[in-house]
């Protein structure tokens, strides 16, 4: 039986624990000196081609199959403790972000990603998010560390998370299902289960391999009951109306509302057409239905949080590829098609963020009505103005209100790629020419801050408030008859869409100068355009100023004439990414390298609305990488160790930051709300993206692992990093920097660790054949939530999330066709934060009543839990 944990020479524990994250002396070795203590070999593809890590001149950590069911990783924040060149910051379900050595300048999905995660042959990252793939019947994780732009273009600025999924077997039946049950003191209970089969169909030609999943990750966070904030304001200040704070959320109080539900399969056809030639087809599909994202607020308490509707997101991704291998004798040929897609719903409660801008604005002015003023809306309880009665969502300007928000997002991409490569004593090769059409956005658009009653978010008030009489009185004035809207849930609707377009030629070549000396020279050009659509609507369709069009809407003929659509706003480039290699083996199994690679993130078109401080369209950003590493095995094969030092100068980083022409106008010190000067004050509020300026990051990873005779194993990785700007950055046109040189870049740790021991002896306990202890932990270092280092008196602060240690502990007992293990997971109870919630205004939020000083987001990892897993096989 060729069961993914059928036992090997070395341990299993042990080959788990020292293949996690790269391989040492092969198999071969192993067998002609009859030790069986040496590392697992691991072979990969990271460079389109089949090689063993240890081989390749550049930082590479590969987890293994049984690595990471070794582990228990159901995803990628789990497996990627162990990876310290990369953090996962994992907010919930299917909504993660991949960050590589560092480069990252915020939380924002808005932007495209430095990083990429691939699913065999294609990137399934786009505008920063990506699936999150459950570890089921993965063959391997291939993390490469540092630009990989000349095999895997510009979704790969700063690095490429390969997840490589097992491929059909001719000739061969094999069958294994897998389960798992956990839970906890703080969480619900949660399962895990799966089944595959390998299926040869017809002898040497034809192999089906199939297998499907089901899991369900039980909630830890409380929706505890709770009412609206009664103050918000900084030093003692409270702008919030008399009439909040009465208002609770007793709709939609909930244990663990925090679960969430994967179903998902995937079918792979392997057609062996003859000796050369090769066809494979496969189908992947995931579904994800969650509760809220995994966040509490310790202002309420711990693992608790007071939200006013219920919370959910719905996500389906699918993709399907077709891949032909051939053999033309002077080269090997792989051309690959695939067309991915996913599509993405969710609800959120947002009261916070309306009740800041209602607290800012939604008041009574000191005029009175004026027949020069005819478009401001009057206060029938006081007579007086309301400048912006636009965020009075409730029936009165003192009354407190609820509002949820939807969201909804619909990606996809088509990719091809062709390339011929070979393999020579003297030269490798590698030539290809890619092509992708991609899409991602929702321009059907949703509205935002829609007032409710809360819970389920169905009983919308929007037609009672004062933000609708005010736009029915100004249409009405507009256009000089009664006008009204029915059917208007909020004062903010918007949508967008960007579709992308790339072709690319790439190529590779090795010189083998001789035994000990290898040259590697690699670069590629593409040609990246995208077309952006975007809309804003008010009721009553696109906003006017001044009788001109809002820029953001489009002109409003141009949108009757399409069907309401807005006109489509165009950019692009080409670029020539390069590589550059040297690699000197001195010895058996040692090796030292230099490296420069070169990554880049595509520009784009922002959303812009009026006449706002940054321009409409932002630049690709570049990143050089020079790096110099050192791999080895020593003690005949017993033990590994790894050394890597990188310098990364990063050029006109994307930012993406709120364009500071958003406050009104003042002139001889008094607020004029009538007036917008272009670039300087009176614009929408608006986020977008500029080039903000430069940046390093600089960094030392090492790698050991050993292997103490037959029965332990241990092993260790530790990063070090400096991830800083470069540059002082005027970002408001005032002349005065509100960036500096020297500031963190955010979201990363300065240091990441891990280490692990693990201990097996055969037995013949209960029938098994091997029983083993391993004991894993690791650390990862405080972070920062944003670059821009605003204080606590700002309604949207940086934060420092705190360091944090995770430890776990795993006893199994194994046989040849089954496997049993028990387990306690975060053993000390870590509340371990990856960030906390920044841009939603709820940091000066009070509930003086109840005693809640601030409102806040941490989001967190699962509490201690302890579980069982079993898994078994049938086949040859």
């Amino acid at each position: 039986m060729n069961s993914p944990h059928k036992l090997i020479s070395l341990t299993p524990v042990a080959a788990a624990v020292t293949a996690a994250l790269c391989p040492g002396q092969s198999a071969e070795a192993q067998e002609a000196t009859g030790r069986t203590d040496f590392l697992e070999e691991i072979t990969v593809t990271a460079r389109k081609r089949t090689e063993s890590a240890q081989d390749i001149p550049s930082a590479i950590q590969a987890i293994s199959q049984e690595s990471l069911a070794t582990m228990g990783a159901k995803g990628m924040e789990d497996y990627s403790r162990f990876v310290p060149s990369i953090n996962v910051v994992s907010y919930g379900a299917g909504s993660s972000v991949v960050v590589f050595r560092g480069a990252i300048t915020g939380p924002s999905f808005i932007g495209q990603a430095t990083s990429s995660v691939y699913l065999d042959e294609i990137s399934v990252t786009q505008t920063g998010s990506q699936p999150n793939i459950r570890t089921v019947d993965i063959a391997r994780v291939e993390a490469l560390s540092g630009p990989q732009g000349t095999l895997y273009g510009s979704d790969a600025q700063a690095g490429t998370l390969r997840i490589v999924t097992n491929q059909p077997v001719l000739n061969e039946f094999e069958a294994m299902f897998d389960s798992e049950l956990r839970g906890g003191s703080q969480s619900d209970v949660s399962y895990r289960s799966s089944l595959m089969f390998n299926v040869p169909l017809v002898d040497d030609k034809l192999a089906m391999r199939v297998v499907g999943y089901k899991d369900h990750d039980g909630g830890y966070i409380d929706n505890v009951f709770g009412r609206t904030a009664d103050s918000y304001g900084f030093g003692g200040e409270n702008k919030a109306p008399s009439g909040w704070g009465t208002l609770d959320n007793s709709a939609s109080v909930k244990d663990r509302w925090n679960d969430a539900d994967v179903v998902g399969g995937r079918i792979h056809l392997l057609w062996n057409m003859n000796d050369r030639w090769s066809t494979t087809l496969s189908y992947h599909h995931q579904s994800t239905d969650s509760g809220a994202e995994n966040y509490y607020d310790p202002f309420v308490g711990d693992l608790e949080t007071v939200r006013f509707h219920h919370e959910w997101r719905k996500e389906d991704f699918n993709m399907a590829s077709i891949k032909v291998d051939g053999d033309l004798g002077f080269a090997q040929l792989v051309a690959a098609v695939s067309y991915y897609e996913r599509k993405a719903e969710s609800q959120f409660d947002n009261t916070n963020y309306a009740h800041y801008w209602a607290a800012q604005y939604c008041h009574d002015s000191s005029y009175t009505p004026n027949p020069a003023m005819p478009y401001y809306w009057t206060n029938p309880e006081t007579g007086y103005l309301v400048l912006f009665p636009v965020y009075c969502q409730g029936p009165t300007v003192e009354s407190d209100y609820l509002t949820k928000s939807a969201g909804k997002s619909d990606d996809d991409k088509l990719t091809a790629e062709i390339r011929l490569s070979s393999e020579g004593e003297t030269f490798d090769w590698i030539v290809g020419l890619y092509r992708e059409e991609s899409g991602n956005g929702a321009l059907e658009g949703t509205p935002f801050a829609v007032p409710t009653t809360g819970g389920d978010g169905s009983n919308e008030i929007y037609q009672n408030s004062v933000s609708l009489q005010y736009w029915e009185m100004y249409w009405s004035n507009y256009y000089g008859t009664p006008t009204t809207y029915p059917n208007a849930q909020a004062h903010w609707y918007s949508g967008g869409h960007t579709d992308w377009e790339q072709t690319a030629v790439f190529g590779e070549t090795t010189w083998h100068i001789n035994d000990q000396w290898d040259l590697t020279l690699g670069g590629r050009y593409f040609d990246r355009s995208n077309v952006r659509q975007t809309w804003v609507d008010h009721p009553g369709g696109p906003t006017w100023a001044d009788g001109e069009p809002d820029t953001t809407s489009g002109d409003r003929d141009y949108r009757v004439a399409n069907n309401g659509a807005p006109p489509k706003v165009s950019g692009g480039e080409t670029q020539f990414i390069p590589k550059i290699s040297l690699n000197y083996n001195f010895a058996d199994n040692k090796m030292v390298y230099a490296l420069y690679t070169r990554g880049l993130r595509q520009g784009g078109v922002n959303n812009i609305r009026g006449e706002p401080f940054f321009p409409r369209a932002y630049e690709s950003d570049i990143m050089d990488n020079y790096e110099v590493g050192y791999k080895s095995t020593f003690g005949q094969g017993r033990g590994r160790f790894n050394m890597t030092a990188y310098n990364m100068v990063w050029d006109k980083y994307q930012l993406s930051l709120v364009d500071p022409t958003d406050p009104p106008c003042e002139v001889n010190g008094v607020i004029d709300y009538e007036l917008s000067i272009a670039g300087v004050c009176g614009q929408p509020y608006q986020n977008l993206i500029a080039n903000a300026g430069n940046a390093h990051i600089d960094g030392v990873n090492v790698e050991v692992d050993y292997a103490l005779g037959e029965n332990w194993t241990l092993g260790m990785n530790y990063e070090w990093m400096e991830a800083e700007t470069d540059t002082d950055q005027d970002l408001t046109g005032d002349g005065e920097p509100d960036l500096v040189a020297g500031l963190r870049l955010p979201l990363v740790p300065s240091s990441k660790a891990a280490w692990w021991v693990g201990y097996s002896k055969p037995t013949q306990m209960f029938g098994g054949t091997e029983f083993s202890v391993r004991t894993q932990w690791s650390y990862t270092g405080d972070s920062l939530t944003i670059l821009d280092p605003r204080g606590l008196e700002d309604p949207n602060p940086q934060f420092k999330s705190p360091s944090y240690v995770i430890g776990d502990l795993r006893f199994s007992l194994d046989a040849e066709d089954w496997g049993v293990s028990f387990f306690i997971n975060n053993l000390t109870d870590e509340r371990a934060v990856y960030t906390t919630g920044t841009g939603t205004f709820e940091w000066g939020a009070a509930q003086t009543a109840e005693g809640r000083a601030h409102h806040s987001t941490l989001y967190v990892a699962r509490p201690r839990e302890a579980g069982v897993r079993f898994w078994k096989g049938w086949g040859e």
